[in-house]
């Protein structure tokens, strides 16, 4: 996908999924790639200014490419929340405390001290019963080097399976719980979810395990069963398949839809702090 600049008022999309049809602004978001199998760059207007099409378009473009990338917006977080709430109604993860004064927003900070948990591949909230559909961070403090943010792919991880290892997987479910919360009470009960997601506006089937504490049993089998699929669809996943790594410059904005990529900070910064401002949209009950 080369890099587009996008006419107004033809009408007619292209091969990237974005339309012409800009509002009549003239030529204004432009999109290339962000890597070779995942994510996409979007640029060339603020995301306060995106039209209703535009809006429909990048819902299309996240679903297939699964990230987009909108550098240099130095949003505030009422920005930040207007932005997101015109792809789905707001939600937030419970048993997390919000940025003060700011209800919808969860901030995301560290000083590198977790370096020894090493890459946490997941995907966010899981353990509801109507995980998040996309979520976004704003970078407010960002080290000197490193805190980068990796994404691999789930529609690659499904479909580099075997067709028996898919067929096996038709019709299971794996139990999700609450796990790396402050008050993991807020989340009492445990949700089954299907292994493999049919993803709402590309049609495509994905991959949808995460990390092993959250994804804890295979409807049906025995622990060690279970144990032993979990673990093996994790490393599949784990296996960076169409992987892009973000580097973070303040006032980056990124949004990812959980239904398809798996995500994780890398906690190689050492001290210096990592802040970022953390927005979610509400998703569907997750099918096959």
């Amino acid at each position: 996908m080369a890099m587009l600049e996008v006419p107004a008022d033809t009408g007619a999309p292209d091969d990237t999924g974005i339309p012409d049809d800009t509002g009549g602004s003239g030529a204004r978001l432009t999109v290339e790639p962000a890597g070779p199998r995942t994510g996409v760059r979007l640029a060339g207007v603020r995301v306060t200014d995106l039209t209703d099409p535009e809006i429909e378009a990048i819902r299309h473009l996240i679903g297939e490419h699964g990230v987009g990338v909108f550098p240099a917006q130095h949003l505030t977080p009422e920005e930040h929340v207007a932005f997101m709430a015109r792809f789905a109604p707001i939600t937030f993860t419970p048993g997390v405390d919000p940025l003060p004064g700011h209800p919808q927003v969860h901030v995301v900070a560290d000083n590198g001290g977790t370096a020894d948990r090493g890459v946490r591949l997941h995907t966010d909230t899981c353990f509801v019963a109507r995980p998040p559909a996309y979520t976004s961070l704003s970078a407010v403090e960002i080290p000197a080097q490193g805190g980068d943010t990796i994404f691999v792919n789930q529609y690659d991880a499904y479909e580099s399976l075997s067709p028996v290892m898919q067929g096996w997987l038709r019709g299971l479910r794996f139990k999700h719980v609450v796990s790396g919360t402050a008050r993991p009470e807020a989340v009492p009960d445990p949700v089954w979810h299907p292994a493999v997601r049919t993803h709402p506006v590309t049609g495509r089937q994905a991959l949808y395990v995460t990390l092993p504490e959250r994804c804890v049993e295979a409807e049906g089998m025995t622990p060690a069963e279970s144990e032993a699929l979990i673990g093996f669809l994790y490393a599949h996943s784990e296996s960076l398949l169409g992987m892009y790594r973000h580097r973070w410059s303040v006032g980056d904005l990124v949004m990812w839809d959980n239904r398809c990529t798996l995500h994780s900070a890398v906690p190689d910064h050492g001290p210096e702090p990592r802040v970022l401002y953390r927005v979610m949209c509400e998703g569907e009950a997750p099918y096959e």
